[in-house]
């Protein structure tokens, strides 16, 4: 039904009110012209009262002349054009206009207040899908087809940009993920509206996590946002959870690790000690040939190689675990690295091993028997993976309020590759694991240690200039006298 079928219906209805009126005021009542000029300004405001200025405005006219004609002397006779004609014709008219207006907007306020109210609800309601969640779909599965739902939006698509994944909701939209993935990068919304569209940022914290499509849909720019800042929480929710649970799951696995090590370590420890004595018990009687007591001393140099793993293995099993409790104390650092040396004599006979620390080097604050075994690790390695021609340098300097301590070697480098890799569990570079005994543990043992102190273990290394292991400790507060000692030396060993 078009625009003048319905000005006609609703045309034909303001006559048949005005003749009821005009039938009542005239031919019932008999009324003066005051009165049915009341009557006919009432009927007028009924009509605009509908929301229509064209049918109130023809009333006007219809009731101005039917008032005329019936009312206003001489009666049943048209004098339109005096003076109480057009005054009533302007009032009508006023009336008509002003009571239209003002119907129409208290309606336009009331039906906006609906609108909001019914999108708040839909807001409350996809918030409330958003908490519960389904873990069998992803989340920007479920956004996307929440509001598919919740809205009755006919098509939506979300873009994630971690997972630089796009997902629809409904039916396959118009919307390409070329357009989704410019509006993530872009940061800028888009709009089109002749073809209802809408694509904005989803952001959280002033970080942009993807962007939300939508085509068809009738929200208002408060919603839309409303829907993008909940989408957002929504996926940033998720994304912690699944950090909190792969971390919860690491640590549950790096806890188990360590439990089976130190019951294995343990378990083999007592049967290795009982080798040992018996191969030292054999060794030690003359009476053996050669053959015998050289089988009899490769068995003794493997047991003693098992029962360093073992020892290390339970000295990592024990960091990782946490049960290993620092006692720190103020330590010389020239007195850590003579312990250490001390405790590779045997190993450092015949090397040129060059000890570097400052006369005015202050005293750190760490536990004495860790740091020694962190040294005698960080040597030991220097001297394994380097020629016997190679010198090694142990030097130590202040930093800020930290002593950084370097050991380093002369050998053959750490390939770049390997960098991070040689600090894990068991690993060993692949162009020493057939030729240079080792358990793999040393490096892991020794960045453990250090962690526990607050500090970081480092390596820098170039090809065929050697490696570098760098570390620092806190300066901690001592008496001078505890600092003295000669600055730099060169110790020749063997």
């Amino acid at each position: 039904m078009n625009y003048y079928v319905k000005f006609l219906i609703r045309f034909s209805g303001v006559l048949v009110l005005v003749a009821s009126v005009t039938a009542l005021d005239y031919a019932v009542f008999h009324v003066n012209s005051s009165t049915a000029g009341f009557s006919y300004l009432l009927l007028i405001l009924f009509v605009a009262a509908g929301g229509e200025l064209a049918a109130a405005i023809a009333a006007s006219f219809v009731c101005v002349v039917c008032y005329d004609f019936f009312f206003l002397p001489p009666i049943l006779h048209f004098t339109i054009g005096v003076t109480d004609d057009w005054i009533a014709l302007g009032g009508f008219l006023t009336t008509a206009i002003t009571a239209s207006q003002l119907s129409a907007r208290a309606r336009r306020r009331a039906e906006e207040a609906g609108a909001r109210r019914q999108e708040m609800e839909q807001v409350y309601e996809f918030s409330r899908a958003m908490m519960i969640g389904d873990d069998r779909r992803s989340v920007g599965s479920q956004i996307a087809q929440s509001i598919a739902q919740v809205f009755k939006v006919p098509e939506v698509a979300l873009y994630e940009r971690a997972a630089d994944v796009v997902y629809r909701g409904g039916p396959e939209t118009s919307l390409t993920d070329d357009q989704m993935r410019d509006a993530a990068r872009t940061e800028s919304a888009w709009s089109s509206l002749s073809r209802k569209t809408e694509i904005l940022p989803v952001r959280l914290g002033g970080r942009v996590l993807g962007s939300l499509g939508l085509v068809g849909a009738t929200l208002s720019e408060a919603a839309l946002q409303a829907v993008a800042q909940l989408g957002g929480i929504a996926i940033e929710r998720a994304r912690a959870q699944e950090a909190a649970s792969h971390a919860e799951a690491a640590r549950q696995n790096e806890q188990l690790k360590a439990t089976l090590l130190d019951a294995l370590a343990h378990e083999f420890k007592t049967p290795l000690t009982s080798i040992k004595a018996a191969i030292t018990s054999l060794l030690t009687n003359p009476g053996r040939d050669a053959s015998e007591r050289e089988l009899l001393t490769v068995a003794d140099e493997e047991a003693d190689r098992l029962t360093t793993l073992l020892t290390r293995t339970i000295e990592v099993a024990r960091i990782e675990a946490g049960h290993v409790k620092l006692s720190r104390r103020p330590c010389v650092v020239r007195e850590l690295v003579a312990e250490a040396m001390d405790q590779l004599k045997r190993f450092c006979e015949g090397r040129d091993v060059h000890v570097s620390v400052p006369e005015d080097l202050p005293p750190v604050n760490a536990d004495p028997g860790l740091i020694v075994m962190v040294l005698r690790l960080l040597l030991d390695n220097a001297l394994k993976y380097s020629s016997p021609s190679a010198s090694i340098g142990i030097s130590a300097g202040r930093l800020d309020d930290n002593v950084v301590i370097h050991v380093s070697n002369g050998g053959p480098g750490v390939d770049p590759k390997e960098m991070n890799a040689i600090f894990e569990k068991f690993y060993r570079g692949k162009e020493v694991r057939g030729r240079i005994p080792g358990t793999g543990l040393g490096l892991t043992i020794a960045r453990e240690i250090v962690a526990s102190h607050g500090g970081e273990l480092t390596v820098s290394s170039q090809s065929g200039e050697g490696a570098r292991f760098s570390f620092f400790l806190p300066i901690a507060v001592l008496p001078a006298a505890m600092t003295t000692g000669p600055a730099t030396e060169t110790v020749q060993a063997g």
